[in-house]
Order: C-alpha cells, then sequence, then structure tokens
C-alpha cells in the first residue's frame, strides 16, 4: 500500500517536474527569440474625437471658427501650411516666394491631386481667390486681397498686393477649392453649409458618412484616410468625430469619450484612463492702462505692481494657467519693481488726499487744539509706516534701509558710502576710529554684544566731519526686539506715537501762525468726517476711482477681474468694474475718457511678433490701442516687424527694443495664458504634440503619428541553438 502511494507520489513530481520544465523552457525561448525583436505599428483602427457645439457649416470659404476650422483643416490643403515641429510656415499645395510681401510668387508642388483622382491646378487656387475677392463671404478674406492682383504666366501664381503688410501672408492659410465645385455652386451654398456628402477633399482624410443618433443628441463624422493625398502616413484607418450640441449631453455620455479636448476642464482629472497633453495658444489675459486718463508713469506702475501674478495664478488654478512675461510671449520680464514707492506723495500731487489732510486743511489754527483731541487716534487701516519713510540716500548695504527699520534679529552689518573730503564719521556721539580720511565707505555693525543696539528704539544720527567741521547727513531707526510678535506690537504703537508727533507738530504750527481763515464749516467738516478714511478725494470730494472694464466672456474673466478690484482696493484704490461684450469693447475703446482700465483676451494668431494693432500710434483712432500709447520710437519697430520678413535674430533683436519701451512706459501687464489639456485614452500609442501652437485647429497634428496596435518582428536570422545557449549564459552572469 505505502509502495503504491510512494509510486504514485513520484509519478507526479516527475509530471510536475516536466510542466515546470516545459513552462521554464518556453518562456527562455520566447525571451530569447523575441529579445531584439522590432515593435511595428499597424495600419489599422479608428479613433474617435468627441467635440461640443453647433453642427458645422463645413465651408472653407466661410471665416473659419471653433470646430469648423478644425473639421475643415482636416479636409482641405492650402498653398501654405503651418509646421508645428518646424515652428515655421512651409508649403502645402505650393511653394511661395514670401520674402517680399508686395509680390510673392507660388508654383505647384508635384502630385498634388483631389480626393477623386483630379490634380490640382493653378485654376483651382485663382477662382478660389477670386471668388472671395469678389464677394463679401468672407470680408476679412476679401479687405487682404482688395488691391491685391492675382495672375498665372510661365506656371507660377503671382501676388502683386499694393500694401506691406505681414497680414496679407493669412491667405495663403486659405483651404483651396476645385474650379469645377466652384462654377456649379449654388449661390445658398456658397454663403452657408456645404453638402456633408459627394464633396471633394484634399488633404489627408475625407467625410464618408454623417449620421445623428437622436436617442444620444449626437453627430457622427466618418472620415476615412483620402489615398489620393501623396503624404498620407497616417496609421489610422477611420477618423469618427463625434459632435454633441451642449455640455449636459456630452457629461451624460463622457465615460466611453476616446479623445476630448477639454479646454474648459470639464473631465480631465475625472477619467484615469485618459493622458493629459497641454499645450497654450498665442493667446493671453492682459490688463491695459489708459495713458490719456492715467498720465503719471509713477501712479501707472504702482497700479501695475500691485498686480500679483503668482498670487492671481494660484487663485485661478495653476495647473490650468502659465504665466505670460511679455507682449511676445517670450522669457523677458516687462516687470518693473518699485522699491521705496511713496505713493501718497505721488496720489497728492495728482490732487486727491486722504481725508485727515483735507480736514486739517479746513480747521482754523485757533481750533486745531481742539480738534486735536478728536483726532488722537490713528484710524482703523488709515496710516501704515509707509507714510513716513524715506530710504537711505547714503548706505549701500544691504538695498533698502530706510528712516523706520523693525527688525527681530541683530548681527547687520551697515555699509556707508561718504563723499570725496570727509575727514570723520561720527554715529551720534561716537567717532568711528576704523574710519580714514582717505575712505569711500564706512562699516557699523548692529550687534547686541558690541552694545551698539539694544532692545528697543535706536536711533542712529549721522555725521560726516569736513575741514573741521561737523554736518549731519541723516537719520536712521531700527525698533529691535528678538520675539518677532512683540516687534510688530511695539511697531504699531510705534507709527501711532510718529502719528500723534505729526499732528502735533501741525497743529503747533497752526496755532503760531496768525491765521485769517475764516471760521469752521461745521456743515463741510460733518460732510467730511462721513468720508471714507482708507480712500482718496479731490477737492469736490470725490473718491479717486478707476474704472475697469473687462470682457465677460468667461468665468476667469469675471475672477480675475474682481481680484484687481480687491487688491487696489487694499491699496486705497476704488475700482468701478464694468463687463462689456466683445463688440461694447470696440465702442468703449473708441471713447478715451471713458475707461482707465481694460482687462481683455489678446489673440496674435501665426505672426505673434505682430503686436501693431494694440501699441501703434495710428490705432488709437481705431479702437485696438487700448493703452492710447503714442510714441514715434515705438511706432517705427512696430512697422518694421508688420512690414518686412525678417529673420528670427532680426525679429527677436527688435521684439527686446519694443519690450524696453513698452517696460518704460508701464502701461500694460500680461497675466496669463490658459493650459488647454488634449485628452488622449492611453490605449493610443505614440503621441506627439507640442506644448505651443498657433491656433488649437493644429493639435490635429497628432494623428499623424498615432496608431492603436503593433507588432513584434522577430530577427529570425539570427537565432540558431548556439546562440540560444550563449543567450543563456549572458542572462546567468548578469
Amino acid at each position: 500500500m505505502i509502495k503504491n502511494r510512494i509510486i504514485k507520489l513520484k509519478k507526479y513530481l516527475f509530471l510536475i517536474s516536466v510542466i515546470f520544465f516545459v513552462t521554464t523552457f518556453s518562456h527562455l525561448l520566447y525571451t530569447y527569440l523575441y529579445n531584439d525583436s522590432e515593435l511595428i505599428p499597424l495600419k489599422w483602427g479608428t479613433i474617435s474625437e468627441w467635440l461640443i457645439g453647433d453642427f458645422p457649416s463645413l465651408n472653407p470659404l466661410k471665416p473659419l471658427t471653433w470646430n469648423n476650422k478644425y473639421i475643415i483643416q482636416l479636409l482641405y490643403r492650402s498653398l501654405l501650411r503651418y509646421d508645428i515641429k518646424e515652428n515655421k510656415i512651409t508649403s502645402d499645395i505650393a511653394s511661395c516666394d514670401i520674402s517680399d510681401l508686395k509680390n510673392i510668387e507660388c508654383y505647384l508642388e508635384e502630385n498634388v491631386k483631389w480626393s477623386n483622382g483630379n490634380e490640382i491646378s493653378n485654376q483651382d487656387i485663382i477662382a478660389t481667390y477670386q471668388l472671395l475677392k469678389n464677394t463679401n463671404i468672407n470680408p476679412i478674406i476679401s479687405s487682404l486681397l482688395s488691391e491685391t492682383t492675382i495672375e498665372e504666366k510661365d506656371n507660377i501664381i503671382r501676388f502683386t498686393n499694393k500694401k506691406k503688410d505681414i497680414n496679407f501672408l493669412n491667405i495663403f492659410f486659405q483651404p483651396i477649392l476645385p474650379k469645377e465645385l466652384l462654377d456649379t455652386l449654388p449661390e445658398e451654398s456658397i454663403n452657408w453649409n456645404f453638402s456633408t456628402i459627394d464633396q471633394i477633399y484634399s488633404w489627408k482624410f475625407k467625410i464618408v458618412n454623417v449620421s445623428r443618433d437622436f436617442t444620444l443628441w449626437i453627430t457622427k463624422f466618418i472620415l476615412e484616410k483620402n489615398l489620393f493625398y501623396n503624404k498620407n502616413d497616417i496609421l489610422i484607418n477611420q477618423f469618427i468625430i463625434k459632435l454633441f450640441p451642449d455640455t449636459n449631453s456630452f457629461l451624460k455620455n463622457k465615460d466611453t469619450v476616446n479623445i476630448f479636448n477639454d479646454k474648459n476642464n470639464l473631465i480631465w482629472t475625472s477619467i484615469p484612463r485618459f493622458e493629459a497633453f497641454w499645450y497654450t495658444l498665442p493667446q493671453y489675459v492682459s490688463t491695459f492702462l489708459n495713458t490719456d486718463t492715467i498720465k503719471n508713469k509713477t501712479f501707472r506702475s504702482y497700479i501695475l505692481n500691485s498686480i500679483d501674478k503668482n498670487e492671481l495664478l494660484d487663485l485661478l488654478g495653476k495647473e490650468n494657467f502659465k504665466e505670460v512675461k511679455n507682449p511676445y510671449l517670450t522669457e523677458i520680464e516687462i516687470f518693473q519693481t518699485k522699491e521705496n514707492l511713496n505713493i501718497t506723495k505721488t496720489i497728492n500731487s495728482l490732487w486727491y488726499y486722504k481725508k485727515a489732510t483735507l480736514i486739517k486743511n479746513i480747521i482754523p489754527s485757533k481750533d486745531a487744539k481742539t480738534y486735536s483731541e478728536e483726532s488722537s487716534i490713528i484710524p482703523s487701516n488709515s496710516w501704515s509706516i509707509e507714510h513716513f519713510q524715506e530710504p537711505s540716500e547714503t548706505i549701500t548695504s544691504p538695498n533698502y534701509v530706510e528712516k523706520y527699520n523693525f527688525i527681530s534679529k541683530d548681527n547687520i552689518l551697515l555699509k556707508w558710502r561718504t563723499t570725496d573730503g570727509v575727514t570723520a564719521v561720527y554715529i551720534n556721539d561716537y567717532k568711528l576710529t576704523g574710519y580714514n580720511a582717505w575712505d569711500t565707505v564706512f562699516y557699523y555693525k548692529l550687534l547686541e554684544s558690541y552694545n551698539t543696539i539694544t532692545e528697543w528704539r535706536n536711533k542712529y544720527n549721522i555725521y560726516f566731519e569736513t575741514k573741521n567741521e561737523k554736518k549731519f547727513i541723516e537719520e536712521i531707526n531700527f525698533l529691535y526686539y528678538k520675539d518677532q510678535q512683540k516687534t510688530e506690537i511695539e511697531k504699531q504703537n510705534f507709527i501711532q506715537d510718529l502719528y500723534l508727533q505729526e499732528k502735533e507738530t501741525e497743529i503747533t504750527k497752526k496755532i503760531n501762525i496768525e491765521s485769517e481763515k475764516p471760521p469752521i464749516n461745521s456743515e463741510l467738516l460733518d460732510k467730511l468726517s462721513k468720508l471714507n478714511d482708507n480712500y482718496y478725494y479731490n477737492n469736490k470730494y470725490k473718491k479717486l476711482s478707476l474704472k475697469l472694464f473687462y470682457v465677460a466672456t468667461d468665468k476667469n474673466l469675471e475672477i480675475t477681474a474682481n481680484y484687481i478690484k480687491k487688491t487696489l482696493e487694499e491699496n486705497w484704490i476704488w475700482i468701478e468694474l464694468i463687463p462689456v461684450s466683445l463688440s461694447q469693447l470696440i465702442q468703449t475703446v473708441s471713447n478715451k475718457d471713458a475707461y482707465d482700465i481694460i482687462l481683455a483676451w489678446v489673440h496674435l494668431w501665426h505672426f505673434n511678433y505682430n503686436i501693431f494693432p494694440y501699441f501703434h500710434s495710428s490705432q488709437v483712432k481705431s479702437g485696438y490701442n487700448f493703452t492710447s500709447i503714442r510714441k514715434t520710437s515705438l511706432d517705427i519697430l512696430l512697422e518694421e516687424l508688420k512690414w518686412d520678413i525678417n529673420s528670427v535674430g532680426q525679429i527677436e533683436k527688435i521684439e527686446k527694443k519694443v519690450l524696453d519701451i513698452i517696460s518704460n512706459e508701464q502701461v500694460i501687464s500680461t497675466l496669463y495664458t490658459p493650459k488647454i489639456n488634449l485628452l488622449i485614452d492611453k490605449n493610443i500609442k505614440n503621441i506627439h504634440l507640442p506644448t505651443y501652437l498657433p491656433h488649437k485647429s493644429l493639435r490635429s497634428s497628432f494623428l499623424n503619428t498615432a496608431y492603436k496596435k503593433e507588432k513584434k518582428i522577430v530577427k529570425f536570422e539570427n537565432k540558431s541553438t548556439i546562440n540560444f545557449f550563449k543567450f543563456l549564459l549572458e542572462k546567468i552572469n548578469e
């Protein structure tokens, strides 16, 4: 009995050993065969993208916007195309010499065909442009072509244009249509929607079917590869576009979405199977200051300095927005930090004053003592140390030492600068022993162990001795406590004392001067006492306020406008917020006295160095120059960028000069640009998308490399029994 069991056990163990051996050998053999194999993507499968919006017109003659531009861009070719890899304009249907904007010559590339197999001809190109020129279907293209002659000679199409303008190149991105279609196209189709079937296309795809599902409320466009496109190396067979009429219907079906351009961040954090490829566009939100109403450059600088971009981006979400440093979207900073800015003095120069000053000016000297009792306490939040500050004129290190300084740590080395002829330096009554007559600087260390600073209020009067004459230079104060909280408390008490000293001095002057002021106007005094302590008022007691117009197109602009209002009001400037539409904005800008600040989008399209409309003097009346800046030196530089095709290096040099002028004038703060998330299912492989696109329709570039399946190709020519054992030895020795 026991013997039989042992035999059975041996059989089982042998069987297990065989299975283990076969499994191990199979695994080793598989690993060996595929060790140096090559992954090859398969030209197979379907990818779908979901869009939200109205049914597209599919009319490439009309101005192209949003989803319509995206779909049209998948179907039609133009003379030129923007190459996002090279980040430059390249040929599409034709090669064009664009070095001279007034005379551009183009000739067709070889083997360019329509989706029906016919050759694309010069006549197709000329017919498309003539239709656009002679109709008002596309006003922008029509205006660019209005003074342009288009003619064919020796198989070359020549565009002769009277105006020298970089924007003229936009016509070369216009989709081209077959002449035979244009000759038979009904008038209603020219001005409205194209048919969705039996159309002739020219790019990598063609529409083969359009259907509607009224249960899901979607429209489905099925696009297949255009086999007559000579560069069609796309790996997928079909590209399906599912169009939802609104956000709600889309969100109900979001779990089955394949690709989605999530510009409003509707779902990008809610579905784990997505990978987000974010990109930015040549657009950004900016604040523009009207130089016609805000003439004081220091005041403009103060306004722009009050807007903290980091704080704003924290509010909006740094994962959704990228900081923009200047109008050219480069890394050059035009923000100017103004240290030691006495804003009270600046605003007073504009004839606006705080409530206390206005009251002081109407009180006769004989009533000063009486009123001083009512003014003995500082109004809440109305006074700060900045009111009394003056920067040191001679201290060079550390930077920004002021008349009054508050510290919780000692061991500070002060470095003073002297003038020629100084033979001795005194700090209070102490003559510095380490200073020599020929020195240009001297040092003084604030250290408790040196007895040069104590916990209290430390005053340092600086004197220079020249030719045995002792002269007072300046006074520096350090309030020092080791406990930081106590330092803050004593700081407030110190400000209170300074305030009372100032009021006492003013009152003493009033009492000592024989004033002929009329008796106090109690009604006016009562009126003034009701004013807010925090703001500034003119002689008619009208609050200093600025009108901020903002384009109310999305929630983020509203949040930004309210942030600017809150920030400036914390800095004692009242802001009146006025939301406007895009059309209302142009009307507003045409009246230069109607606004002080504009918060709006700027979109630079393909030529992001062309900021001509926003800063050139000629654009003030037209309503595009929001800042109303008029500067000849700036105009010349902007014209050079607008009128010539420059090299990248030359463009950068001109941009730097432009930014220097704009920075000096303090008329704009470029804030942020949204990061747009293109969400793509992780099952789709080999996605390449730049982080910057001239237009979001160019996101379709990801289709050039994307695929869904791949296979491994074994290199059998290198496989043998001997090589297999060599492979095993290598693995053992690893």
